[in-house]
């Protein structure tokens, strides 16, 4: 059905493929060259090496083992031309003998000062290996090489990430877990696995937690920036491609141990295990690697949320003045578990392989948060014992053969995510009424509000019991298929057509329940309520009846605890009254013994049981047809276009929330909606690559590419709540987000100066989508995408939260520059490495509002006049959520003999977080810099000791409202970390 559409729709295709066929130059007086490209001195391989035969434009380049295939040499003598940045070109003298391929394997050596040869070191190895890869890609992009990982490695793949231009990093207790491109969001970045897409643990959107890849286990990372043909289009930010490590020859092992310290904590419990053995077996045909790691980390933050009233002056100024505070205590244990498995087995011109990775990330969390609900004369006090576990894995096998005339590959694979976070419990306390003294005017500042409270823990009593249980999980299938054709029209003029299919098959589903008592604060003026007594009936040694009688509440001094912080959110907030687990979990559970009428032990609430339910599944059907043309040494132009069907049916659930005298009752109007989205997109992707001197390379590119809606938007939830005054509603009719991309980059090399790279980049984003309050209204129409019963617009007092694709395009735009180089020609100080780049973004949009408004059109009937309602389209002129204006990251390292430090710096601007009518309730985060420290010293020849230190500075996460920074929304502290350990390789 697939190709029958693309014949149908884009005859081209089929005429090109036709031509190729039939007009391919294959010689008949050709041979071909093939082997491998190694390190002179480490008898690595090279990967990105150039080889061509001289006075041809016929060449090739090595790939991630080092190896290559040049086809089509004329027969007879030829002189083949080895380059390979920061070594010294080499020339080889070859007889081709016609219809025969001759193996040939090329050492290199490094750059060579007063006739002696440099000795590479580990950093600067690293940066090599980076820049040849880079300027070997057929597209934009940047890397994090083999030896970069292995030298200093990064706790995860999102640090290691990090540090290339144009990307920022999103952090959860001050590990970074989600990467965004050129400041576009994580969701719209598609992460791959040796080419193996990687699904989405996000409850969500379609990010992907990075934080779950050890960098240990991985060979390499390419983060490309401009999509070709036959790269899947949803990556309106970039593709990220983690390539797993593969077994060299010989037998290799290397075992890393080490400890850590959280120093917010104290707490000496960090550690991470990781290793891999590898060898090659029957002459080297079949290779084995093996991998695991097992981490554990305190990632443990105090966190703080303000919320504000807006109040507008005499003189027409918007104010905020502090209306809720929160203060969190976060203790939060994070281990990590991981193993991959990589086989490859050397066929007849060509291999095959099977590769599986498994990692699973588990964490226990004590929560202690103090709400001062100002609006409502309020102090809560809670508290959340959370756990709960992520696998997520990868299995594929793949077969590639290269037979001169045409090259193929074929690829099979399954990956899955699974996240359970079963028993969760909540624990909520109150006082209502004389909770502060005190008045609050817009000068307060959130700090002040704590001393308001009159922190009475006899008066603050039990109100909630909650528990919570989460099975989230999501699956994919896929089957692809390449075939390449080499062009050969001249000696200057070659190339290769390509084209293939790839068919991926996702199910999902999202699966939340919440169970409870409620309003346990209530009903105890003539002693304990129903559930109360029962608790002081299988409890009898609290006295219940007791406590309750004397208070009127369970009040939380019966519960409290020792535990206490003397550095609790750097000293600006007091800890408030701590409960102790052991009584909460206690309480819980003789609650939990508690039947009611109806049998149940414990009230279902239907909020958090259907609101976020949902199951689906996503079918993708691409196909692709592309070329390369190589014109001599000057240019290379790759044309192609892609096709890409989606369809998508999602099932969720509808109804009424019901609440009788504060007590959750059964749902009304309980059903289930079912949409169904469909799209086909032709993609055009071209690239034009010049090389008008050895020293410089050009690149641009126009590609369109695509981002689906997030898994919450597909959903299409539907509900009100009891009091008619909130609704959400899915919308769906909600179209995939195109975006037309146009990049150019320039690179110059230059021995002593390094690689210098300038790119800029434009995006015209249409039908992005975003979350908006629409208005309901009986004069109004619904949205088409709406499914809210008729019955609900009657008396509805406020708008849907729903989502829309915005009308108007959003622009992006913006430069990077991007220096990396070393002093290898400085005596003494060749070890030195630097790493500089800074990113510069522009953005523009305007985003879609309604608001109602009343017309001049009267509506009929008897007195006084009533007027028909408007929907007004207004618009408000922004940047884009998520875009940092600068992001910039310096990395200096050092290696002397046995000794590699690494000191980088990353910093990024503010970003919006939520864009309001008006610009002074926008919320944003605050402006953002890190200093991190690696140090490094070999013991001996197989054995080094390490020590890391992350946030040197101990700089939090902030978040604001109002453009100002006297209205922070949230900080979060995470402190110093320090790791240290050892590592052995053999």
């Amino acid at each position: 059905m697939i190709f029958s559409g693309i014949i149908k729709k884009n005859n081209i295709s089929l005429l090109i493929f036709l031509f190729v066929l039939t007009h391919s130059n294959i010689f008949s007086q050709s041979g071909a060259l093939k082997g491998k490209v190694f390190d002179g001195s480490t008898k690595e391989a090279l990967f990105g090496a150039n080889l061509i035969i001289k006075g041809t434009n016929i060449g090739s380049a090595t790939d991630m083992e080092g190896n290559y295939i040049i086809r089509n040499v004329p027969s007879g003598s030829q002189t083949l031309e080895i380059s390979y940045i920061g070594y010294n070109p080499k020339t080889v003298k070859i007889n081709i003998v016609e219809n025969k391929t001759i193996d040939l394997n090329i050492i290199l050596d490094y750059k060579v000062i007063e006739g002696e040869i440099v000795v590479v070191t580990g950093q600067v190895e690293g940066q090599i290996q980076a820049i040849n890869q880079q300027l070997s890609s057929n597209t934009i992009s940047n890397v994090v090489s083999k030896s970069r990982i292995e030298e200093l490695p990064d706790v995860n793949a999102a640090e290691s990430i990090g540090r290339l231009p144009g990307v920022s990093i999103s952090r959860s207790g001050g590990e970074a877990n989600k990467v965004s491109i050129r400041g576009l969001s994580p969701k719209y970045n598609t992460v791959t696995v040796n080419g193996v897409r990687l699904p989405s643990n996000s409850g969500e959107d379609r990010s992907v937690d990075l934080s779950l890849i050890s960098s240990n286990m991985l060979a390499g990372i390419e983060v490309k920036k401009a999509n070709t043909a036959d790269m899947d289009a949803d990556a309106l930010g970039g593709t990220i491609d983690l390539r797993l490590k593969e077994a060299p020859s010989n037998f290799k092992s290397n075992l890393n141990a080490q400890g850590g310290y959280n120093k917010m904590l104290n707490d000496w419990g960090n550690y991470n295990i990781n290793g891999n053995i590898s060898n090659r077996f029957f002459e080297d045909q079949l290779g084995v690697i093996i991998g695991f790691n097992a981490d554990q980390y305190n990632r443990s933050a105090d966190q703080y949320s303000g919320s504000y009233t807006r109040r507008d002056s005499p003189e027409g100024i918007t104010e905020n003045i502090i209306s809720n505070v929160i203060t969190r205590d976060v203790n939060t244990i994070r281990d990590r578990l991981g193993a991959s498995v990589v086989l490859d087995y050397r066929i007849p011109n060509g291999r095959l392989s099977i590769n599986g990775f498994f990692n699973q990330l588990s964490w226990d969390q004590l929560r202690r948060e103090q709400t001062y609900n100002l609006t409502d004369n309020r102090h809560y006090i809670s508290f959340r014992d959370n756990g709960g576990k992520t696998n997520i894995f990868t299995a594929a096998f793949g077969s590639e053969q290269d037979f001169d005339w045409v090259k193929y590959d074929v690829g099979l694979s399954l990956s899955g995510s699974k996240t359970t976070a079963p028993n969760e419990r909540e624990f909520s306390f109150v006082r209502e009424g004389g909770s502060f003294v005190g008045a609050i005017t817009v000068d307060t500042y959130p700090t002040e509000i704590s001393k308001l409270a009159t922190n009475d823990s006899t008066r603050i009593g039990i109100q909630d019991v909650y528990r919570y249980d989460t099975d989230r999980n999501e699956n994919q299938s896929t089957i692809q298929f390449n075939i390449q054709i080499p062009i050969n029209i001249s000696n200057d003029v070659n190339g290769y057509f390509k084209t293939g299919a790839k068919f991926r098959w996702l199910d999902r589903l999202n699966d939340q329940e919440q169970f409870g008592r409620n309003g346990l604060y209530y009903g105890n003026g003539n002693g304990p309520n129903n559930f109360l007594s029962v608790l002081g009936e299988r409890i009898p040694e609290w006295d219940v009846e007791g406590l309750v009688d004397q208070y009127g509440v369970l009040p939380i001094s019966h519960f409290l605890s020792n535990y206490s912080r003397d550095n609790f959110l750097d000293k600006k907030f007091p800890l408030g009254f701590q409960a102790d687990f052991k009584m909460l979990n206690r309480m819980y559970d003789a609650l939990n013994m508690v039947t009611d009428s109806s049998g149940s032990q414990l009230d279902i609430i239907t909020i958090g049981s259907l609101a976020d339910d949902y199951e689906g599944v996503e079918h993708y059907q691409a196909a692709y047809a592309m070329a390369e043309f190589n014109f001599g040494n000057l240019f290379t132009f790759i044309p192609g276009v892609r096709f890409e069907n989606d369809y998508s049916k999602y099932t969720a659930y509808v109804f009424r929330e019901v609440t009788i005298n504060n007590t959750p009752a059964p749902p009304a109007d309980l059903d289930t909606i079912t949409s169904i989205r469909q799209n086909d997109y032709f993609l055009p992707m071209i690239h034009l690559i010049s090389t008008p001197y050895d020293w410089l390379k050009i690149r641009l590119a126009y590609t369109q590419t695509l981002t689906r809606p997030d898994f919450n938007m597909y959903a299409p939830v539907t509900r009100i709540n009891s009091y008619n005054n909130y609704m959400r509603a899915a919308n769906t009719k909600l179209r995939p987000s195109v975006s037309t991309n146009y990049d150019l980059s320039v690179s110059v090399y230059e021995n002593h100066i390094g690689l210098l790279t300038l790119s800029g980049f434009y995006k015209s984003i249409k039908d992005l989508i975003f979350q908006y309050n629409y208005p309901i209204n009986a004069d109004i129409p619904l949205l088409e995408g709406f499914r809210i019963p008729s019955n609900w617009t009657k008396n509805v007092q406020y708008g849907a939260d729903t989502y829309i694709n915005n009308e108007n395009p959003a622009y992006y735009n913006g430069l990077e520059i991007d220096w990396q180089t070393n002093l290898w020609f400085v005596p003494y100080l060749e070890g030195v490495v630097l790493n500089i780049n800074y990113t510069r973004i522009f953005s523009e949009m305007d985003k879609q509002r309604f608001t109602l408004v009343q017309s001049d059109r009267r509506k009929p009937g008897g007195g006084p006049p009533r007027y028909y309602m408007d929907l007004a389209d207004t618009v408000r002129t922004s940047r884009l959520p998520d875009q940092p204006s600068h992001i910039a990251n310096i990395t200096l390292g050092y290696d002397y003999k046995g000794f590699s430090a690494r000191l980088s710096f990353l910093y990024q601007t503010d970003k919006v977080a939520y864009i309001d009518l008006k610009k002074e309730l926008d919320q944003f985060t605050g402006e953002y810099s890190r200093w991190d420290l690696t140090l490094q010293q070999s013991i001996l020849e197989n054995l080094q000791l390490f020590c890391n230190f992350t946030n040197l500075n101990e700089r939090p996460d902030e978040s604001f409202r109002g453009r100002t920074l006297s209205n922070p929304t949230y900080i979060e502290y995470y402190g110093l970390t320090i790791d240290f350990g050892v590592r052995i390789k053999l």
